[in-house]
């Protein structure tokens, strides 16, 4: 089974976020796919894997609760550096 989650967020920072969490994704568990897109004010984040196992599925979860943390933080950052 295959299992897919898509996140839409819509920021101001769409292009900074995502160039940024896009280069976190290089050891990701196996079975998982992680696309990141931006347009204009809008991330897009598509997140898929195969369960093999119930733990893939919390493997799956914990991934989506990082990438939305982080999202957080560097749009919290950006917006105190601006003017």
């Amino acid at each position: 089974m295959n299992i897919t989650v898509e996140i839409t967020y819509n920021t101001n920072y769409a292009k900074e976020i995502s160039n940024s969490i896009n280069v976190d994704n290089i050891d990701i568990p196996k079975g998982m796919n992680i696309n990141i897109s931006y347009e204009e004010n809008k991330i897009i984040i598509k997140i898929s894997m195969e369960i093999t196992e119930p733990r893939n599925v919390l493997t799956l979860r914990n991934t989506v609760d990082e990438i939305l943390q982080h999202i957080s933080a560097i749009e919290k950052t950006l917006t105190k550096l601006s003017p």
